[in-house]
């Protein structure tokens, strides 16, 4: 999906489309894990569609004035998996500090 799409969708189908590409992704990875999947450059192309959605949400929040804006990021920091278990604790660690 190309930014200019995904910029002219509403803040609650942003929603819904990252959902449903995130989704995606964890059906396609099963399907990798067990041998049915043969078209594998299919992961990477939603992977970057991820991504693109992630960043133009991040744009709206940035928009938005003051708690709305708060809000949309701590949404979308709790739906984000820590990488590791290091930075799952780090992140535990800064949320105590704040």
């Amino acid at each position: 999906m190309k930014p200019d799409e995904i910029r002219k969708l509403s803040e609650d189908e942003l929603r819904a489309k990252l959902a449903d590409t995130r989704d995606e992704l964890m059906k396609l990875r099963f399907r990798q894990v067990s041998g049915q999947l043969t078209d594998t450059s299919r992961l990477r192309i939603l992977r970057r569609d991820i991504a693109r959605l992630e960043t133009i949400s991040k744009e709206f929040a940035s928009s938005m004035a003051g708690e709305e804006k708060e809000e949309v990021l701590k949404e979308t920091k709790a739906k984000a998996k820590p990488r590791t278990k290091a930075k799952a604790k780090a992140e535990e660690v800064e949320e105590g500090e704040a």
